[in-house]
């Protein structure tokens, strides 16, 4: 597994890195995995592993909201939050980068 940078390290004096995969213990519900493959018609291969990705960790009501307002976003740009912090911060992340993709991301003024 190769190990991602995490942000923290940065900016603050990280003393130990602990790496775990945990990836194979918190799968994707059957649920959302339907729901996204409806999106994989609409970002590239590679944004939808990520997107997916984004989905671990969550129980699986949650994956199935998520991937729903994923879906929402992919086809017609329609932005959902959930009013759980963790959740909202990664929905941003992969609208963000949906946004990207679709070539729809505004500059910021200056």
């Amino acid at each position: 597994m190769k190990r991602r940078v995490l942000f923290v390290e940065n900016y603050a004096k990280v003393e130990k890195v602990i790496a775990q995969d945990l990836t194979n213990v918190f799968d994707i519900d059957e649920r959302a995995a339907r729901i996204m493959r409806l999106v994989s018609g609409e970002v590239s291969e590679d944004l939808l592993n990520m997107l997916i990705g984004g989905l671990q960790g969550f129980c699986g009501q949650m994956q199935i909201e998520m991937a729903e307002d994923l879906l929402d976003f992919a086809l017609a740009h329609v932005v959902h939050t959930t009013g759980c912090p963790s959740v909202d911060y990664v929905l941003d992340y992969c609208y963000s980068h949906i946004a990207l993709e679709h070539q729809i991301f505004m500059e910021l003024e200056n």
